[in-house]
């Protein structure tokens, strides 16, 4: 692979490069950048397949970069400082990032996982424009980007009823009575749906609170689509802790 870096931190650049050389010998980082003008003229002079960007830019943000971009045909890697909300926008997005200090193992991982994605996996605007809006948006108008088999598709918060775990897969219910299926487990999804919208109430379910209609002593949630969900007696308690608490 050919890896440009962008970042404007010299001492960052220099780490990437420094980890990049001890493990991927194989690869080669043909140039660097400091800002939104420089990360655009070495993208074009050197057509990279690889860009490690850094979130904000001595003359703008990586997502100004890119969205200069007309036709975005490499790989995405963000470098960022801790930002809470940065991070849960790209994990709404399902995009590759590491934080400062550079970790080498979260580095290498990700750059492996670069190597193996196809070209349908490039950014693309409507990932930029998705990126940004979760970046400002309150949770019930947030978009999460779903990867299936074939298709990202880009759903509202508010539209998921459910999500049950199907083995190492997780299937969205939604409102309108449509269905989809990712790769990604139900912890991955715990840890990034708001705790102000999803609970999960069991092991193998997270569900919408706006979707709940009934609480029934016995253990179980009846939503509004009809279907009614255990809930575990572990749970039980701060479930209807939760409920109180969006009834008050």
């Amino acid at each position: 692979m050919k890896i440009v870096i962008i970042d404007d931190e010299k001492s960052v650049r220099n780490n990437l490069k420094q980890i990049i050389e001890d493990r991927f010998s194989e690869d080669s980082i043909v140039g660097e950048a400091h800002s939104v003008k420089s990360g655009l003229e070495l993208i074009k002079e050197t057509k990279p397949d690889l860009v490690l960007l850094d979130i904000n830019l001595t003359d703008g943000s990586g997502f100004n970069l890119l969205k200069k971009i007309s036709d975005i045909d490499f790989q995405t890697i963000f470098v960022t400082a801790y930002d809470e909300f940065a991070i849960q926008a790209f994990q709404f997005n399902a995009i590759d990032y590491i934080l400062k200090p550079i970790d080498s193992a979260h580095l290498q991982n990700a750059i492996e996982k670069a190597k193996k994605l196809s070209k349908n996996s490039f950014i693309t605007k409507d990932y930029l424009e998705s990126i940004l809006g979760n970046y400002s948006k309150n949770d019930d108008e947030k978009q999460l980007a779903i990867h299936e088999s074939n298709k990202i598709s880009f759903v509202d918060l508010t539209d998921i009823i459910r999500c049950s775990a199907d083995s190492n897969y997780t299937i969205f219910h939604f409102s309108n009575g449509s269905q989809k299926t990712t790769s990604k487990t139900l912890k991955n999804y715990e840890q990034i749906l708001p705790k102000s919208m999803f609970y999960r109430v069991s092991a193998s379910c997270i569900v919408n609170l706006k979707y709940v209609k009934e609480y029934h002593k016995g253990g179980s949630v009846l939503l509004k689509d009809g279907i009614e969900i255990e809930v575990s007696r572990r749970r039980k308690d701060d479930f209807l802790n939760v409920l109180k608490e969006r009834s008050a």
